[in-house]
């Protein structure tokens, strides 16, 4: 296979092994003398990607969600630019490495399919889709979330510190520290949990806490805040305030990840 439009999508840190790693994969690139372009990652738009046909993401962890979060059709792989202190979890290849990439843009590589989520806010689904988490709740988390929640039929009113809904990707990050159970990336389901759910008297008696979305499944959330209310999507937030209404479902096109053999 042969990569005629190669993206590469870098972060912006400042630091002497970010530069370095840098200069290396411009060297290799050009090498290639591959149809390239470059942009950093806090001016990256849903139409930068659209036309590639490979995606490289330079930094860490949360470049390479920003840039999965916004691919359609596209093959993505993520290269650890900061190995002694970027955990790189996501990314298939450390600058170390940075000579099996000559081999991938050659086609030696295999194809690692992870789900994700789909989001549609007011009946218009967004640019974003979510490679790790989906967060629901207030902007400011000293702030109650407030909130009706749709789920299989049953429809429950709450106040918490918010929900998120976890890819498999996501499921060992915030989801597993907020007490949710880790899952594979393959598997073609979300999985949500509900943080510190209050319990009243009377009104406020939470039932649905947790649970898992299948294919073919949503769940859904309806705003009762009158303001401070947000949708996170990895970087990307928006307001989600009273009467306001947002769907989750697991997304048709998985991201494509490529990983050495």
């Amino acid at each position: 296979m042969k990569f005629k439009k190669i993206l590469v999508v870098e972060s912006k840190k400042n630091t002497k092994e970010h530069l370095e790693s840098s200069k290396k994969l411009k060297k290799i690139l050009d090498e290639e003398k591959a149809n390239l372009e470059w942009i950093f990652h806090d001016c990256l738009k849903k139409g930068d990607v659209l036309d590639k046909d490979l995606v490289i993401t330079l930094g860490g962890d949360g470049t390479f969600v920003e840039a999965g979060n916004l691919i359609e059709d596209s093959f993505i792989i993520g290269i650890n630019s900061h190995p002694n202190s970027s955990e790189g979890a996501l990314t298939s290849l450390s600058i170390e490495e940075i000579d099996e990439l000559k081999k991938i843009l050659k086609g030696e590589f295999k194809i690692l399919e992870k789900q994700r989520a789909k989001i549609k806010l007011n009946g218009r689904v967004l640019d974003e889709y979510a490679v790790n988490e989906v967060y629901i709740g207030a902007e400011n988390q000293f702030h109650s979330s407030r909130y009706t929640l749709i789920y299989r039929g049953k429809k429950e009113e709450q106040r918490s510190s918010g929900v998120i809904v976890s890819t498999g990707v996501g499921s060992r990050a915030w989801f597993k520290s907020a007490g949710g159970k880790e899952f594979g990336h393959k598997e073609e389901k979300l999985s949500f949990i509900v943080r510190e759910p209050y319990f009243g008297k009377r009104i406020y008696v939470p039932t649905i806490l947790e649970g898992e979305i299948l294919k073919k499944e949503k769940i859904s959330f309806e705003s009762k805040r009158n303001f401070g209310g947000i949708i996170a999507i990895g970087f990307k937030t928006y307001n989600f305030n009273d009467g306001d209404v947002i769907e989750i479902e697991l997304a048709e096109k998985p991201l494509k990840v490529l990983e050495k053999f």
